[in-house]
């Protein structure tokens, strides 16, 4: 995002601006500041270090953001998710600026795990994400408002309208999904982080940890199982449309699930069909999303192997369930 885009005129007015803003809000002073790409996607982003050694994020952007879909993940999970807050500086030109707390460590993405010695990181960050997913369904008798009728119902019967040529082949599935929808009920529902990818996960680069979980902008109480289908971007490289599986890809999506039927209400085991259903749905909407603009090529043919190999287990007698309460992050 070029800085003029925030009604500033280059870096140094950023850093300057960053600066006052966590001192107007946490009325303490500022020790040093610098941009960071990491924690901050669609916006000019500044780790302020104050005078107490604490440390923030501060965003300087073009529009609003959803702080009740990160406060909502923050209540259920703890501090894995920073939660932004709005500081309005008078007579500032930048629209919107956020301060939030800073999370030590990389993200996923950037983590130097490239040696063979370091595949079981990857391993135990797709487990924990599996534990997050599960550990953020709602209790039965906490009554939250389904997106089956208002989100999933709706986007099914765009793609049945839309003459997109790539939606072609996966009409059928479509179709289906859309028949079969009212059976999504049964699953619990799951506040639904709908894009966990390895560039909004924050690692310890040393143990592996999962340390913070960003960007719950795009986030819903949607049936367990809707994002499933992220561990198919996280296991597995996109290859010009071809999934290329890792040497280690079978280790992480046994960790995912093992994490995911650890932390999630017991019922959800003899739900199985009912939660492929739901993966094959968000499999769907991550291509075509709104049916407004053709998706990229790339993701078509992603899709179409994703579909052919990736599925919820069916024999979970490799899973070991020891107590969720006892994990930490």
């Amino acid at each position: 995002m070029d800085v003029t885009e925030v009604g500033l005129k280059n870096k140094t007015a950023v850093i300057k601006e960053a600066k006052a803003i966590a001192c107007y809000h946490l009325d303490e002073a500022v020790a040093s500041a610098k941009e960071c790409v990491q924690q901050g996607m669609f916006s000019r982003t500044v780790v302020v270090k104050m005078k107490s050694k604490s440390q923030y994020v501060v965003q300087l952007r073009v529009e609003t953001v959803h702080e009740e879909n990160s406060q909502q993940a923050h209540d259920i999970l703890g501090d894995i998710v920073p939660v932004p807050t709005r500081v309005i500086l008078p007579e500032s030109p930048v629209p919107y600026t956020y301060i939030m707390p800073f999370i030590e460590g990389s993200t996923w993405y950037r983590a130097r795990w490239v040696a063979p010695q370091f595949e079981g990181h990857h391993v135990k960050v797709a487990e924990q994400i599996g534990e997050i997913i599960g550990k953020c369904c709602a209790p039965p008798n906490k009554g939250v408002p389904s997106s089956i009728d208002t989100f999933i119902i709706p986007r099914l019967e765009m793609y049945e309208k839309w003459d997109e040529p790539t939606i072609g082949p996966f009409k059928p599935l479509s179709r289906n999904c859309l028949d079969r929808v009212g059976e999504l009920k049964k699953l619990p529902l799951c506040w639904t982080h709908y894009d966990i990818n390895m560039m909004n996960t924050i690692v310890d680069e040393d143990s592996g940890t999962l340390k913070g979980i960003l960007d719950w902008e795009e986030s819903y109480w949607m049936p367990l199982g809707i994002n499933t289908c992220r561990i198919v971007e996280l296991a597995a490289d996109n290859r010009g449309g071809k999934l290329e599986p890792k040497s280690f890809s079978g280790d992480m999506e046994k960790a995912f699930w093992t994490g995911l039927f650890r932390c999630a209400p017991k019922e959800i085991r003899s739900l199985l069909s009912e939660m492929q259903l739901a993966m094959d749905i968000g499999m769907i909407m991550d291509t075509f999303f709104e049916a407004k603009n053709p998706p990229h090529p790339s993701h078509v043919g992603v899709l179409s192997d994703a579909l052919a190999t990736y599925c919820v287990p069916r024999d979970l007698s490799f899973l070991v369930y020891p107590s969720c309460s006892s994990l930490t992050f």
